[in-house]
C-alpha cells in the first residue's frame, strides 16, 4: 500500500473539525509523520507562522478534517 503522505510534503488545510480551537483553513505546514490506522487517519504536522506553537495531529476521515498538497 503507498503512503497518502510522506513526512517532508508540504501541505494547506481545508478543514479542521472536532477541536475547540481549530487551525483555520488555509493555514499551512509541512508533514512530519503520517500514521494510517485503518479507520482512522492521523497526519502529524509542523505548522507555519503564526500557527508554529500548534501540535496539533489532523484526524483525516470522510467527513473531518482535509487538507491539500501545495
Amino acid at each position: 500500500m503507498q503512503p497518502e503522505f510522506t513526512a517532508g510534503e508540504r501541505i494547506k488545510v481545508v478543514l479542521c473539525t472536532g477541536e475547540h480551537d481549530p487551525v483555520p483553513a488555509g493555514a499551512t505546514g509541512t508533514v512530519t509523520h503520517w500514521d494510517p490506522h485503518p479507520l482512522l487517519r492521523q497526519l502529524g504536522v509542523a505548522w507555519d507562522a503564526p500557527h508554529d506553537h500548534r501540535r496539533l495531529m489532523l484526524t483525516l476521515t470522510d467527513d473531518g478534517d482535509r487538507v491539500t498538497r501545495i
